[in-house]
Order: C-alpha cells, then sequence, then structure tokens
C-alpha cells in the first residue's frame, strides 16, 4: 500500500464537507474552527486544486443581499474525492497502529 496523496489540509477538507454541499465561507469557518486558518485567495487556490484534481467539485449561486448581487461558491465532495479520502484512511489506521511500537533514537 502506497503513501495517500492526500495532505493533511486536502484530507481534512474532504472531512469537512463530508456528504453535504457547503458554502466556501461556511468551509473556511469550519476550517478554522479545526485550527485551520487560510487567508481567502490561500483557501480558494487550494479549493481550485482540489477541483483540477477532481477530488471536489465547485459552482457558484446568487443571491441578493441588501440589493446587492452575491455570488457564493458552493463544493461538494466528488465520488473520486470520497474514494481518495477511504484510502488515506485506510492507509493511516493500518499503519499507525504499527508505527506507535517503534521507539525512535531520542535526543
Amino acid at each position: 500500500m502506497k503513501i495517500p496523496d492526500l495532505s493533511h489540509l486536502q484530507m481534512l477538507v474532504l472531512e469537512c464537507l463530508g456528504t453535504q454541499k457547503h458554502s466556501g465561507r461556511e468551509l473556511r469557518q469550519r476550517l478554522a474552527q479545526s485550527g485551520s486558518k487560510k487567508s481567502g485567495p490561500a483557501f480558494y487556490q487550494l479549493m481550485a486544486r482540489l477541483e483540477e484534481a477532481g477530488l471536489v467539485e465547485g459552482e457558484y449561486s446568487q443571491k441578493i443581499v441588501e440589493k446587492q448581487i452575491i455570488k457564493e461558491r458552493w463544493y461538494r465532495v466528488t465520488g473520486e474525492g470520497a474514494r481518495a479520502a477511504r484510502r488515506t484512511l485506510d492507509f493511516y489506521s493500518r499503519w499507525l497502529p504499527a508505527a506507535a511500537g517503534l521507539h525512535l533514537a531520542r535526543n
């Protein structure tokens, strides 16, 4: 079993999305609650990479707030994203218990 392709941050995004569709704003709030604070540009760059990899899908919705049109990006995990998350969880659930028994040299 090879090391998963997902970084810890990508995995966190997929787990925060779960099976629901979330707006970018909601998702950023959920990530911040998990201890991962990203600037708006860094967050949307991360999401664009996840979209390009086929792990999430995004779409825009528009609504009017105080007579202004607001565009909001919404995301959901794709089937491939769910499979990648499952492979990552399987990998770490298999190898972390084995690693717990290792005695690493201490300085």
